[in-house]
This record gives structure tokens, sequence and C-alpha cells, in this order.
């Protein structure tokens, strides 16, 4: 059910719910966040996303001893109509041959793994009129979430 919500604080919930565990992996989190009115969204819906997207990069990160521990939250307004979040870690990577299946219910690359988050993520995201996208420049070097859904702005915002 869509309601008013301030992207950046649902944002902050979603750490908060992850905090433990990015505290005790030594996890920095970098908060890039632009000014963003009063979206009218599924805070519910978007609240599953963000915490997905934090944990598995997380996850991303775990096997990478000596690398950079963070974690980019980058939040923007695109093209005036269109919201813009988007989860950037330093981990792993994704090799390309596998960003096609990203995506695809039950593929996985984690030995736990069960390859529902990232599917169920992707069907929320167009259920809400967005869309999901995996970006990464191969193996060692990070990846980057970004879901993109169109602006419904709170009644009385701009």
């Amino acid at each position: 059910m869509s309601a008013p919500v301030l992207i950046c604080d649902l944002l902050d919930d979603a750490l908060r719910m992850n905090d433990g565990v990015l505290a005790r992996r030594g996890v920095s989190v970098v908060r890039e966040f632009a000014e963003v009115p009063l979206l009218m969204l599924d805070r519910q819906q978007l609240l599953q996303i963000m915490i997905n997207l934090i944990s598995n990069a997380r996850h991303a990160m775990e096997d990478m001893p000596g690398a950079l521990q963070q974690i980019t939250l980058r939040v923007a307004l695109v093209a005036g109509n269109s919201l813009r979040v988007s989860v950037r870690d330093e981990g792993e990577g994704i090799p390309s041959g596998n960003l096609a299946r990203i995506f695809v219910h039950g593929f996985t690359t984690r030995k736990t793994g069960h390859g529902f988050g990232l599917h169920s993520c992707a069907l929320v995201a167009r259920l809400m009129g967005g869309t999901l996208t995996a970006h990464s420049d191969g193996p060692g070097r990070g990846a980057t979430f970004t879901l993109d859904r169109p602006i419904n702005t709170a009644p009385g915002e701009p």
C-alpha cells in the first residue's frame, strides 16, 4: 500500500536492520543522498529490496580479506521524474556471464544461497513500475545494483 515516505529515512532503516553484522564485519557505509521530496510508495516493498541488496553487498565482500569493506548508498532524482537508488559494494564482483542470469529464479553463486532474493527483488521492482539492474566491471571489482522507479510525490509536495 502506498504511503508518504522519506526515502533517506527508509534507507537508514534498512541499514539499521543490517547494522549488527555490518559492524562485526567492519563494513563502512557511505551515504550519497540527494534531496528528494516525500514520495508515495509501498514502504514495505522498497524496504524488502534495500535490506536484500545491502545484505548481498556485505556477503560479496566476505571473502575479500584486505580489500576495502565499504558499501555506498546513493539516492538521486533522474530526469526529474524518476527515483534512482543504488547499492555499491567493493566485493568480489560479478563475471559478465552471470550478469545476464543474476535475477533468474534459483540462480546463485553462494554456497548457502537459494537464488530467490534478487529474483524476488526484481519482481517487486517491476510491481512498483520500476527496474532493478546490476553492473560489475568483473571479478574483484565490486558491483552496483540500481533501482529506478517513477516518482509519485506525496500530496502537497512539488
